[in-house]
């Protein structure tokens, strides 16, 4: 685990599709009584040079509002005889409240708690050589995560709940459809992270260090989707972009997988000294997150932000420390690019 800096890999792995989001338009769905089912065929995951982890929105088409060429109230032929004997009162504008899926995403309660507490753990000593290590590695690390956002969900007052990890060889099912070991991936339907173990293994092969800061901020990602469940920031996310158009829905997208790389971003950095996070680890870490983003997919599908925006995010979550830095929901445009 202390072998010294080797080139950085180039490899690259395609997106693949995976199950659209309920209500999405893909043929008749039957309605569901629950909200949380919104999100049940939901794989969240991060994009990263080096795993080809992805998730790919297969919402493609004109986003352009298409303007009527008549209006909708038809103006009279002529004007009235004589005027009434007072104007009308001008109405007067409605100011639009903002619907609850919009507080929940825009003004958390996650985003009030401050920094969140170390875990006081260090890296697992676990190299995915094979499979029983590779388990062991993130049966180790996950107790980690729980520690610190169990504390940070107490300080927000959210009830909280670990999720499960599972490692897995070759394919298994999920109630997220089944996965295919090319991405590691966060199943909302039953609060599991799953991680594919010939993808860990091969980047270790590759390159033993980079391997390590690879699992440390994939792993910390896709528990910043499970800490965006229990705060009721995913499901209401996805809410919000059953209303949108192609173009809105790849924003919303954007703003939900830059949010947990912030999210994960502050768990490394709340972590950093006991991590520990340095020398050839830092190296090869700095490095990973300087090439991590859409660019590197290909076929290009704009759903998690461009390198710039993910270095940004996950730079200021790690700085910061705390969630409270991780509104992607009330950035401008540009900035979740």
């Amino acid at each position: 685990m202390g072998q010294p800096v080797q080139q950085p890999p180039t490899w690259q792995y395609p997106p693949v599709p995976i199950p659209q989001p309920p209500g999405s338009g893909r043929g008749h769905r039957a309605k569901r009584s629950s909200r949380t089912l919104l999100i049940g065929l939901v794989v969240l995951a991060v994009l990263v040079v080096g795993s080809g982890i992805t998730l790919l929105v297969r919402n493609a088409g004109d986003d352009t509002p298409q303007a009527t060429n008549t209006p909708s109230t038809a103006m009279s032929e002529s004007p009235s005889e004589s005027p009434s004997e007072s104007p009308s009162p001008s109405p007067t504008p409605t100011k639009q409240v903002p619907s609850r899926d919009d507080q929940l995403v825009t003004a958390n309660k996650l985003y009030k708690i401050g920094p969140i507490a170390t875990a006081s753990c260090a890296e697992p000593p676990f190299a995915p050589v094979n499979f029983t290590a590779a388990r062991a590695y993130y049966n180790r690390l996950l107790p980690c995560l729980n520690r610190t956002w169990s504390l940070a969900m107490k300080k927000a007052g959210i009830r909280f709940v670990p999720p499960k990890a599972v490692v897995y060889a070759g394919q298994v099912a999920s109630p997220c459809g089944v996965q295919r070991s090319v991405r590691a991936a966060y199943c909302a339907s039953n609060l599991t992270i799953y991680i594919p173990y010939a993808v860990d293994n091969k980047n270790f092969k590759s390159n033993a260090v980079y391997s390590r800061a690879l699992r440390l901020n994939t792993f910390a990602h896709e528990y910043g989707h499970h800490v965006q469940y229990l705060t009721g920031i995913l499901v209401a996310s996805m809410a919000r972009a059953q209303k949108m158009t192609p173009a809105q829905k790849l924003l919303e997208s954007r703003r939900r997988e830059l949010q947990a790389t912030c999210l994960g971003g502050a768990y490394l950095g709340a972590n950093a000294v006991v991590i520990p996070m340095n020398g050839p680890l830092l190296v090869n870490f700095k490095f990973l997150i300087a090439h991590t983003g859409d660019d590197y997919s290909r076929p290009r599908v704009h759903s998690h932000g461009n390198r710039v925006s993910n270095y940004r995010w996950l730079v200021v979550g790690y700085n910061r420390k705390s969630p409270n830095y991780c509104n992607t929901y009330t950035a401008a445009p540009a900035r979740v690019a």
